[in-house]
């Protein structure tokens, strides 16, 4: 199994992918937040040979950012898990090294899916988004 967890920023989001021994699959790769991006992040992905089946991806829910990303691998098929901030914080004070940047953040999230240390926030479908969303 293959956890993916995602830093999201306004422009560019960072992941990190890590096995289920918690060991860094690769460095943590960046890609920009548009739909270029994300068919770049599904291809980085699929090079180790990571698909729906074998992986779980975590985001934090910063803003509207973590939408396009999250409709996207919904999509794919893939199960994707959208984390409290305030969660991916009280478990990055846990490491000794508390330093703060996307790559970090990103594999922070990553562990977190691993060790399954989070609560599952439930979402409406895109219809729902999109009725809310209109007014």
């Amino acid at each position: 199994m293959f956890y993916i967890g995602v830093d999201i920023a306004k422009n560019n989001h960072e992941a990190s992918i890590i096995d289920s021994n918690g060991k860094l699959v690769s460095e943590s790769f960046s890609f920009s937040n548009s739909i270029r991006g994300l068919e770049k992040f599904q291809k980085f992905i699929s090079s180790f040979s990571i698909d729906f089946n074998n992986c779980i991806i975590g985001m934090e829910a910063t803003g509207h950012y973590w939408l396009s990303l999250y409709s996207f691998l919904i999509d794919l098929g893939f199960s994707c898990i959208v984390i409290n901030p305030i969660q991916s914080d009280a478990f990055r004070k846990m490491y000794i090294r508390q330093t703060k940047n996307d790559s970090v953040d990103s594999f922070v999230i990553a562990q977190i899916l691993r060790f399954g240390e989070f609560s599952v926030s439930h979402f409406s479908d895109e219809d729902t988004f999109a009725l809310r969303n209109s007014f």
